[in-house]
């Protein structure tokens, strides 16, 4: 059996942090980050297969953090799927433009998010 895949989500609002991290728990190794600074932390350290990032975070904004990932050699492979409440379109298209792997809203269900992640996963080695 394969390896089980570490994904770390970045999102301030602990209550959905924590009812992600209940969704994923059971086939993935989930770590938590409150803050860009918590997720910098984080990834001074480890390297998880997947990054779920929220746009909409305290001092840098999730498209931010992704340029700041984007820029460092030790991080720029690591896959970003936005986890978002937002919905506008210019939004959407300024994240687009970094090129995440998807670009998903936190409407997204339990099973829709856990279909998503497999079929992600699919096509990574």
């Amino acid at each position: 059996m394969d390896r089980q895949r570490i994904i770390l989500i970045v999102d301030d609002d602990l209550t959905y942090l924590k009812m992600v991290n209940e969704w994923l728990k059971e086939d993935y190794t989930v770590s938590l980050a409150n803050s860009a600074k918590q997720a910098f932390s984080y990834l001074e350290e480890h390297s998880p297969d997947l990054i779920l990032l929220d746009y909409e975070l305290p001092e840098v904004p999730g498209p931010q953090l992704l340029e700041h990932l984007r820029d460092s050699a030790r991080t720029a492979r690591i896959p970003v799927i936005f986890l978002t409440g937002k919905h506008d379109r210019e939004s959407i298209m300024r994240v687009r433009s970094l090129r995440p792997a998807d670009y998903l809203l936190k409407s997204i269900s339990r099973e829709e998010l856990l279909a998503k992640l497999k079929e992600f996963f699919r096509f990574q080695f």
